[in-house]
């Protein structure tokens, strides 16, 4: 696994982005409280929504909710136009560092998973912190995928950033179930120590700073004891599984203190024996991903993630 070049300047569309934060700019999460920080960031994510291309609503792709019932939280279910029995389906974890985030601002990410793949595609809106604290996220992550997998028979989980740290918890909890057949992690978060290098270059700016990640931390997890969990320390948690995991399809970008663990990650399951498939995309920054309808940069990256994933299923 080569690692290349891990950062270079942001494409265009990407710095232009961060122009306009700086020129906007929004008050850092660690300087709010969660309940201000999560209105913050849905008004931001549903304001965006509308420029998306292509149109959200002119997708071949329906969707239903259903209620949190029998210890499942909230869901959003997404078929493509032809889904069948046979259909994969992805259960799909929203980011927003275990604080922000619900199935209104992960829709735009999850109906275009669903286009992409033709997957049904089912977006979880688990618990968040502070009022629900580590591991509520974890135990709802894990029921859905076990209800996923007790419905379809073929099951794919991921997630970005805070989603992909719960995908890869349930891919280490239910890798020997013979109907779990891929997990997609966008830009993991891994180390909740954060001792990579990267996350200590990232440390000021209008993206994603390693403050920003100790704060979510903070509002997660309550001590040192929960820090060391095999449940939020993700290559600790590897060290418990036996058998092998299930495929994987993992993305890094290149502006972001997350970058290096999530690569050090991929290695990990590489070095397991596993099918790792690593997207490294150095003119990205964290959150570009579930940007990419207006981030033509991000869009291209999107496509090589949903095509990666189609071929680890196949």
């Amino acid at each position: 696994m080569d690692s290349g070049t891990l950062l270079v300047p942001l494409a265009p569309d990407c710095e232009a982005m961060r122009q306009g934060l700086i020129a906007n700019p929004l008050p850092p999460v660690w300087e709010l409280d969660a309940a201000t920080a999560r209105r913050l960031h849905r008004e931001g994510t549903l304001a965006a929504r509308v420029n998306w291309q292509p149109d959200l609503d002119a997708l071949p792709v329906s969707s239903v909710d259903t209620p949190a019932s029998d210890g499942l939280p909230a869901r959003r279910t997404y078929r493509p136009d032809g889904a069948d029995d046979d259909t994969p389906c992805l259960v799909w974890l929203h980011g927003g560092g275990w604080v922000l985030g619900d199935l209104d601002t992960a829709d735009a990410t999850a109906r275009t998973a669903s286009a992409a793949t033709g997957w049904t595609v089912v977006s979880v809106d688990y618990r968040c912190a502070p009022v629900a604290r580590f591991p509520d996220a974890v135990d709802d992550a894990v029921a859905d995928g076990d209800a996923a997998l007790r419905e379809h028979r073929r099951v794919v989980v991921g997630g970005d950033s805070a989603g992909a740290t719960l995908a890869a918890v349930v891919a280490q909890q239910r890798g020997s179930h013979p109907g779990l057949v891929g997990q997609v992690l966008v830009y993991p978060a891994t180390d909740p120590r954060l001792r990579s290098p990267s996350a200590h270059q990232f440390v000021d700016g209008p993206l994603l700073t390693r403050r920003d990640m100790e704060w979510f931390y903070d509002q997660y997890l309550a001590d040192d004891a929960d820090r060391e969990s095999p449940l939020a320390d993700l290559v600790a948690g590897l060290v418990t599984v036996t058998g092998v995991l299930p495929p994987a399809v993992v993305l890094t970008v290149g502006h972001d203190p997350l970058r290096d663990e999530g690569i050090a990650y991929a290695r990990h399951l590489a070095h397991r024996g596993g099918d790792v498939r690593w997207i490294h995309a150095p003119e990205l920054h964290h959150g570009a991903f579930s940007n990419s309808g207006y981030l033509p940069s991000a869009a291209v990256r999107v496509g090589e993630v949903w095509a990666a994933a189609r071929e680890i299923v196949a």
